[in-house]
């Protein structure tokens, strides 16, 4: 990837769900370190020590999967993230849903959000957050 950046074909080298170790082998070598880490996080899984070492290395958290993963819905359990008493609670002392207040929790960490949705009024929502 640092010989592809190096020809200019492409910005910059991400990587996806590596661990502060992994990381820090990663940096140990490297001529160009990984601008980006995607890696879960959301209120429930908040990957605290991680996201401060990234700070700490100047590597930016990309949240991938703010509002829970998708394997309980195919399992047929509940989303835990837009089913959580605390943040629903949260979301009605701010005038928000469950979702705008998990996005807007992962945003105020400090990490990029990624949401996926195909419903236009969900994506309308996930642009309110901050309004």
């Amino acid at each position: 990837m640092e010989e592809c950046q190096l020809l200019g074909l492409t910005k910059v080298i991400g990587v996806s769900n590596f661990s502060s170790k992994r990381l820090e082998d990663i940096l140990s070598s490297a001529k160009i370190p990984p601008a980006v880490n995607q890696v879960e996080m959301n209120p429930l899984w908040q990957q605290k020590e991680l996201n401060e070492f990234c700070k700490a290395k100047g590597i930016l958290v990309s949240a991938h999967s703010p509002l829970g993963g998708s394997v309980g819905a195919k399992l047929g359990d509940t989303n835990r993230i837009l089913d959580s008493d605390v943040l629903k609670d949260i979301a009605a002392a701010k005038g928000k849903t469950t979702a705008q207040t998990a996005l807007r929790w992962v945003y105020e960490q400090g990490a990029s959000v990624i949401t996926k949705s195909f419903n236009k009024d969900r994506m309308k929502q996930n642009l309110d957050t901050f309004d």
